[in-house]
C-alpha cells in the first residue's frame, strides 16, 4: 500500500507520498494455519512524478505489475505514451485508459493534478482515478461563485489520518455518549507553505504511527513533495539517486 496526499489552495497545489514498496505474501505452517507476511522491500520507491513539467501524478495500491515496481510504467507512460500538450483532463483519461490496458487491471489510484486553460483562464484540476474501478473524480469541483474548492485529499493508509480528523465520542458507565472537542481544519485558509507542512505532516505522522502498531508496515521512507503553481512546478524534496 501507500499513502499519498493532495492539497489544493489559492496559491497552489502540492502533491507528496512515501517511499515503501511492501511485498505481501501468504506462509501456511505445517499446521495449516496461514500467517500474512508484509515485507518491506525498499524505500527508495517513487509514488510522485512531474509530467510535462505541469502536471502531477500519484499512485498507491498496487505497487507492482508483473513483479515489477509501477514507478517504471509510470515513467514509461509519461514518456511514451501521454499526448506531447496534455490537459489535466486528458492526461487522467490517457492514464486510466493506458493501465486499463494490463492485463489483469491493477488495482491502483492515481492523483493527477495542475492547471487547465479553459475559457474562465487557467483552472486548478484535481482528479482521482481508480482504474480496477474505471472511475474518475475531480476533488475539487467548482462552486456555485465559480471558484474553484479548496482542500485535501488522500487515499492509502489513510484510516490513521481520518482518526486524527474525524470527531471522536467516550462513552460513559452509564452507555452514554459524549463528544471530544472537534476543530475542523480550515484548508480554505492554507498557504502554500501550510499545504506543504500539512503534507509532510500527513505522510510523517501515518508512518510514525505505523511504526508502534502491530499492522503491516507499509508506509515509510523519505517524503516527496512537488508543487505545481499556475506558472511554475518545482520539488520541494525528491529522493536522489546516490552512493553508499
Amino acid at each position: 500500500m501507500s499513502f499519498i496526499i493532495t492539497l489544493y489552495t489559492r496559491e497552489g497545489i502540492v502533491m507528496a507520498s512515501d517511499s515503501r514498496l511492501t511485498l505481501n505474501s501468504k506462509q501456511k505452517s505445517a499446521e495449516g494455519e496461514q500467517t500474512l507476511l508484509a515485507a518491506g522491500m525498499s524505500d527508495s520507491n517513487y509514488k510522485t512524478f512531474l509530467a510535462k513539467d505541469k502536471i502531477g501524478i500519484s499512485t498507491a495500491g498496487q505497487a507492482a505489475i508483473n513483479s515489477a515496481p509501477i514507478g517504471g510504467f509510470i515513467d514509461t507512460f509519461i514518456r511514451e505514451n501521454l499526448s506531447d500538450t496534455p490537459s489535466v483532463s486528458e492526461a487522467a483519461n490517457e492514464l486510466k485508459d493506458h493501465f486499463r490496458s494490463f492485463n489483469p487491471i491493477p488495482k491502483v489510484v492515481f492523483h493527477i493534478a495542475g492547471y487547465e486553460q479553459t475559457d474562465k483562464g487557467l483552472i486548478q484540476m484535481v482528479y482521482k482515478v481508480a482504474v480496477a474501478q474505471n472511475t474518475i473524480k475531480r476533488l475539487n469541483p467548482e462552486q456555485n461563485n465559480g471558484e474553484t474548492t479548496h482542500g485535501a485529499g488522500w487515499d492509502g493508509e489513510g484510516d490513521i489520518l481520518a482518526r486524527l480528523l474525524k470527531p471522536v465520542y467516550t462513552k460513559d458507565n452509564n452507555g452514554n455518549y459524549k463528544k471530544l472537542p472537534h476543530y475542523q481544519i480550515p484548508f480554505h485558509f492554507f498557504t502554500l507553505q501550510d499545504a506543504i507542512d500539512f503534507a509532510v505532516y500527513a505522510i510523517r505522522t501515518t508512518i510514525d504511527s505505523v511504526r508502534f502498531l502491530p499492522r503491516p508496515k507499509t508506509v515509510g521512507g523519505p517524503i516527496d513533495v512537488l508543487v505545481i503553481k499556475p506558472t511554475e512546478s518545482k520539488w520541494i524534496s525528491k529522493k536522489e539517486l546516490v552512493k553508499k
